[in-house]
């Protein structure tokens, strides 16, 4: 091999490279950027009443979120532990929890004190995953802690088994379990809880799962010009668009007032309204967050629609993350794999959108 063949060969094996951790950085951003767009606030479980109501890249940007665990220096991506209601206003005492979540029982001879029930609260929190805690009532149904009346004897309290940190692991079973029969037995109740292997082993499929179909689609808008767009115009063209701005990023909502896709900025800093106005910003970033979305192929025609509507206001084109005009036989291609994504889905009985896919994907 001559010395230029070798000297193309390096090059060429540095290029390869440098794309490849390109591409990384970007999914990276990308996911944490849908996470802070689409992952809304909780609230306290036991005092706020329950409300009604590995894919390839592919163009312009078909992004699935990391299957390894962060390093610390992403510890800003990782969010804390939830308690939370589990959705629906009761259920039967014999009806089982959907299986992405472990449950235990806690039966006590006495009604529950409310600050007893606050200090479970508290002690769930700290461990770092989701939890949820039901109480029986008097029909012998299940209702979220906040929505039962005085007197409660029996709490089912169960850990969601995977989320898009990742799957829980037999330690933090271990350290659920040994919680709770701490905490039960300061209240002289009794725990029952199901064997923990079969757990473990439906918490790593469901992590299996997630990693597959969980994915976040980007479309950018950049200027045609080369010059930033002005913020103010920025501003109005988003809203005639049909966006709202809310904690530094644009949303596009159904009429339920769910969150469809974002408009954020290309360089992902937050919008501040009072200097957005007077502000230049070089580029901006739809995203939709695909597992998360019932009529995803729906609302990726729209966000298409939204991205050509806003890149003809602003005077700027509709491009890939490398910057390159999107193109109808990409679109397709994009539509193609999101219907794939929503059968898997389908057949696995999360269905896009659901309040168990909302758990997932969170």
């Amino acid at each position: 091999m001559s010395e230029l063949q070798i000297a193309l060969t390096v090059v060429g094996a540095l290029v390869v490279g440098c794309v490849i951790a390109y591409n990384r950085i970007q999914e990276r951003r990308y996911r944490r950027r849908a996470q802070a767009s689409f992952g809304g606030e909780r609230g306290d479980a036991l005092l706020d009443p329950l409300n009604g109501g590995r894919q390839e890249r592919i163009e312009p940007l078909l992004t699935s979120a990391p299957a390894d665990t962060e390093a610390p220096g992403d510890a800003e991506e990782v969010h804390p532990g939830r308690v939370e209601p589990i959705g629906v206003t009761a259920v039967s005492a014999r009806e089982e929890f959907f299986p992405i979540d472990y449950p235990v029982l806690i039966t006590s001879g006495a009604s529950l004190q409310r600050s007893a029930l606050r200090q479970l609260l508290e002690a769930l929190e700290g461990l770092g995953r989701r939890t949820q805690v039901m109480a029986e009532n008097t029909e012998a149904q299940w209702v979220p802690l906040a929505n039962a009346s005085d007197g409660v004897s029996r709490i089912r309290v169960a850990l969601q088994l995977a989320d898009r940190r990742g799957h829980a692991t037999e330690d933090d079973l271990a350290a659920f379990l040994g919680l709770l029969r701490q905490w039960a037995q300061g209240v002289r109740a009794t725990v029952e809880a199901p064997e923990v292997k079969p757990y473990l082993e439906v918490a790593k499929d469901l992590d299996r799962f997630c990693a597959d179909v969980d994915v976040v689609v980007g479309l950018n808008v950049v200027s045609t010009s080369g010059e930033p767009f002005s913020g103010a115009k920025l501003h109005g063209c988003a809203e005639a668009a049909g966006f709202r701005l809310e904690n530094g990023t644009f949303r596009l909502e159904d009429p339920d007032g769910n969150r469809l896709f974002s408009l954020e900025s290309q360089q992902g800093e937050p919008f501040d309204l009072d200097r957005l106005e007077t502000a230049v910003v070089s580029g901006v970033t739809l995203l939709l967050d695909v597992p998360r979305l019932e009529y995803g192929v729906k609302v990726f025609d729209r966000m298409i629609d939204a991205g050509a509507q806003l890149a003809n206001d602003l005077g700027g084109t509709l491009v890939d993350d490398n910057d390159a005009p999107v193109t109808a036989a990409g679109l397709e291609q994009i539509r193609t794999q999101l219907r794939g994504i929503y059968a898997a889905m389908e057949a696995k009985g999360i269905r896009a959108g659901s309040r168990v896919a909302l758990r997932l994907f969170s």
